[in-house]
């Protein structure tokens, strides 16, 4: 691939692939998808305080990257069910984990259910977490 860079100057690449049913438009749109992907794992990586993967056996790094894999889908979904129509909804991990649930409280059970959410009333966050967890517990049957 040529092209014009800014200054004039003329820029080229190569795409190395062994995708070959993709059309060139397809494996561009591929590789600019990859971006968005690697954006999304540096925000966990941040918010879930893993920049660095302190496991020196590949067991234990292979299931750090599973668990992390598991929140960071935990967290995408909790926030689509918990959240889908309020502002809470457009939080990355970081935001999700330090402000919003961390919100102090305290559950209440009986015979292994939960019964009871307690939240913090003056916690800028309490009211559309509350809402938010009605709205999950409802989800799966828990109401």
């Amino acid at each position: 691939m040529r092209w014009l860079g800014l200054g004039g100057q003329v820029k080229q690449a190569v795409i190395v692939t062994s995708l070959p049913d993709w059309s060139l438009a397809d494996i561009i749109a591929g590789y600019d998808d990859r971006g968005a992907c690697e954006t999304e794992i540096q925000a966990d990586k941040n918010g879930l305080k893993l920049e660095q993967r302190r496991k020196k056996r590949l067991a234990a790094q292979e299931a750090l990257v599973l668990l992390t894999d598991v929140v960071h889908n935990l967290l995408a979904w909790a926030s689509h069910w918990m959240f889908p129509d309020q502002s809470l909804a457009a939080f990355g991990t970081t935001r999700l984990l330090e402000d919003v649930f961390q919100l102090p409280g305290r559950l209440l059970f009986d015979q292994g259910r939960l019964v009871e959410v307690h939240l913090n009333r003056l916690h800028p966050y309490a009211v559309p977490v509350a809402a938010g967890i009605h709205r999950l517990l409802t989800h799966f049957g828990n109401p």
